[in-house]
């Protein structure tokens, strides 16, 4: 039997290649070991690594791969002032809507103390309510948003500056056509005035404004909030439907619900309507256009 010399060995593990040529120029041939090959393979892939990592830091290819990485130190700084910036305008924004949630849900009849827990009632307005001798029907008594503690006035505030405050939307018009049947009472914790009018017709809105709040009720059943220029805010509860959407617009005189008698402490058809300005209840009759 025939052995091959180590010599043999070698040349046979060695692979050939063969470079094809036109007609006019001879093939050529060349020969490469394995260990030969993978080291022509692994110097190509180390050349096209370290030119890619000289194509992105000296060409603008490498801030559009990786900006955070070869971005300089003052884009970075000017990064981070505007995300500062951004984070100081949403803790505001945060500061601001929480601010505003404790007097909606102080109005919605809610049990929210916020920063004071107090009612502000002005007494100009405390002067016009009727005697807390006034017998009321139990279900009637807790029409007015539940709020603890409650306390007496703590800010003088006159019909004049309000009028001089709510300039742009003051005085109101009447949001439904009937009789008022019953008007503010603090003493009962009734913070609007009942108008009596018939099932279905329409309500308007007193003033232009923004819907707030549009949804249901334990006690005032379909229950709208409106928000206008000037930090006041009017409430109507009881609603057989409501029309408007939060997020809504609405302009003086606009419908907005229909009267109801919906709400567990409802009686029959009516519109318990609220006006508010900045957490003081306001006695709507002293700011409406006309009143019956």
């Amino acid at each position: 039997m025939q052995h091959k010399s180590p010599h043999e060995k070698t040349a046979s593990a060695k692979l050939t290649f063969v470079v094809l040529s036109d007609a006019e120029k001879p093939s050529r041939s060349f020969k490469a070991s394995k260990f030969q090959l993978t080291l022509i393979v692994l110097f190509g892939i180390a050349a096209i690594g370290a030119l890619s990592v000289v194509a992105l830091i000296n060409t603008p290819l490498g801030k559009l791969i990786l900006p955070s990485y070869f971005s300089t130190q003052e884009e970075q700084l000017q990064q981070i002032r505007s995300l500062e910036t951004k984070v100081d305008a949403v803790q505001n924004q945060l500061s601001y809507l929480a601010a505003y949630n404790v007097k909606l849900r102080n109005a919605l009849g809610d049990s929210v103390t916020g920063d004071s827990g107090q009612v502000e009632v002005p007494q100009s307005e405390m002067a016009d309510q009727s005697s807390p001798d006034q017998q009321v029907p139990p279900e009637e008594t807790s029409q007015g948003p539940e709020l603890a503690p409650r306390t007496r006035p703590v800010e003088v505030m006159s019909r004049e500056s309000v009028h001089e405050i709510g300039h742009d939307i003051l005085p109101l018009i009447m949001p439904v056509q009937g009789f008022v049947t019953r008007g503010v009472n603090y003493a009962i914790q009734h913070y609007g005035i009942d108008i009596s009018a018939q099932l279905g017709e329409p309500i308007v809105a007193p003033a232009p404004g923004e819907v707030v709040f549009s949804d249901w009720t334990l006690t005032g059943g379909n229950t709208l909030v409106i928000a206008h220029p000037g930090d006041f805010m009017t409430i109507y509860k009881h609603c057989e439907r409501v029309l408007v959407p939060v997020g809504t617009v609405v302009s003086r005189g606009e419908a907005i619900a229909l009267v109801g008698s919906t709400g567990t402490t409802s009686t029959g058809p009516h519109l318990h309507f609220e006006l508010w300005h900045d957490g003081k209840n306001l006695n709507p009759e002293n700011y409406l256009l006309m009143k019956n």
